[in-house]
């Protein structure tokens, strides 16, 4: 299939017992013009091998070793060398279904859109869940999009990027990245920053994305972080919050939504 350049960015850190997973189900999309830039970030084990011999046999394979800086840092590494017209966040330990690219740059070329937020399955204990808050599949403008996050900014499905497809061109004219520190919610400052620029947003029923939870994963280590400490916990928070109330100022539309904005800071994080 020829079209659109899609880069596929993957931090990796101690990722050897499911990146050669993640990775069959990058290489193995239905939708072939791809570039994949896996981060090796500082791993102690064979992520650096896997992703390599990856590499030999796959020419849109590329591999970056770093010393270890966080997941902030290995993205924002790869987003230096990404050249397509798309981008696409992966995590190492999860997959993506076989047609997920293409469904996904196939509304966005057809809605001329500038962010396509998707379904996605989640894997607990072998045990699968379709997630997909908006059970919605329409084209918005950011005003009817920034309406809908107002109530819904503390959910997987707004937060998150793996579920999200977003244009190259947008993130550079406004040098989105993410920010490093932080015990979590660099995905949704990224997001934040990015819905400057994007005016067209589809949402889409379609499943694009297998997110698997374990005792490991980044997002429990996370969550039980932000147990232990809680005043960082509120400090992070306060972050996020800051980062979305700039989204919408920049916009002009924060004295709309002042009244119930703040409430972002007492909603706990869900996940849908």
């Amino acid at each position: 299939m020829d079209g659109s350049l899609i880069s596929i960015v993957i931090p990796a850190y101690n990722a050897e017992k499911r990146l050669n997973r993640c990775l069959a189900s990058v290489c193995g999309q239905s939708w072939h013009e791809i570039e994949v830039w896996v981060v090796n970030d500082g791993s102690t084990d064979a992520t650096e091998q896997i992703a390599s011999a990856w590499a030999q046999k796959d020419s849109r394979v590329h591999v970056i070793s770093q010393a270890n800086g966080g997941v902030s840092s290995a993205r924002n590494r790869a987003l230096q060398e990404c050249r397509g017209v798309w981008v696409r966040f992966v995590d190492a330990d999860d997959e993506l279904p076989a047609d997920s690219l293409e469904c996904m740059v196939n509304r966005a070329e057809k809605e001329n859109s500038d962010l396509i937020l998707a379904g996605y399955e989640h894997i607990l204990n072998d045990v699968a869940m379709i997630r997909n808050l908006a059970k919605r599949d329409d084209t918005v403008s950011w005003e009817e999009y920034l309406k809908f996050m107002n109530p819904n900014a503390n959910s997987f499905f707004c937060g998150v990027l793996w579920n999200k497809l977003f244009r190259r061109d947008l993130i550079e004219a406004e040098a989105v990245r993410f920010q490093s520190g932080l015990g979590y919610g660099e995905d949704f400052l990224f997001v934040c920053g990015y819905l400057r620029r994007a005016n067209r947003i589809s949402f889409s029923t379609d499943v694009v994305y297998r997110y698997h939870r374990h005792k490991h994963s980044m997002t429990v280590s996370q969550a039980l972080d932000s147990v232990a400490h809680p005043i960082k916990n509120l400090k992070t928070k306060k972050k996020l919050y800051d980062g979305m109330k700039e989204l919408y100022q920049y916009r002009n539309v924060y004295d709309r939504y002042r009244g119930t904005l703040w409430l972002y800071m007492l909603r706990v994080t869900v996940n849908q």
